[in-house]
């Protein structure tokens, strides 16, 4: 007689998750709470996205390109007219030229939500001329600590983009 169960695939079977670092309320709180800055989300992602291109200190059109598109598909970034657009591209522009924390600011804007998402987005910029530079990874370094992104997420992002990135 033929097993009914052979080869069944049991979809709600309990499963391990690893243990993750203990849960900080008040870190989360704090990253969630309206901060009062000048700077718009749409503001903030952009400037994270330009300083991404510019990790390496060279403008380069796979960059620039993968901004427009980026730009095209992010809710943050396709809401706005082109004016808008282009009205928060010069005030991203002026902050990076006349503030030397705008990165860190335009960080600290962002929802904790949106962190791994920009990370994975400048990872893509990094990336898409084909090189990963040293000074590209230190760039990736220190956005990752900005956005507080953990260790493991970043690895991962990395990994996958890296793989992308080949083909």
């Amino acid at each position: 007689m033929k097993d009914r169960n052979a080869g069944a695939v049991n979809v709600f079977q309990t499963f391990q998750v690893e243990q993750k670092s203990p849960f900080d309320i008040d870190k989360l709180s704090s990253k969630l709470k309206y901060r009062n800055t000048d700077w718009s989300i749409p503001e903030a992602f952009l400037c994270i996205l330009i300083k991404a291109a510019m990790a390496d200190g060279v403008w380069d059109d796979q960059e620039s390109e993968t901004i427009k598109l980026v730009a095209g598909r992010s809710r943050a970034l396709n809401t706005l007219s082109p004016e808008e657009l282009a009205a928060a591209n010069n005030t991203v522009n002026e902050r990076i030229a006349n503030r030397p924390e705008a990165l860190q600011e335009a960080c600290e804007t962002l929802p904790a939500d949106m962190c791994l998402p920009v990370f994975a987005h400048c990872v893509d910029i990094v990336l898409a001329d084909g090189e990963l530079l040293e000074e590209e990874s230190k760039f990736l370094q220190d956005i990752m600590q900005l956005l507080d992104i953990p260790a493991d997420n970043a690895r991962r992002v990395m990994e996958v983009l890296l793989l992308k990135a080949q083909y």
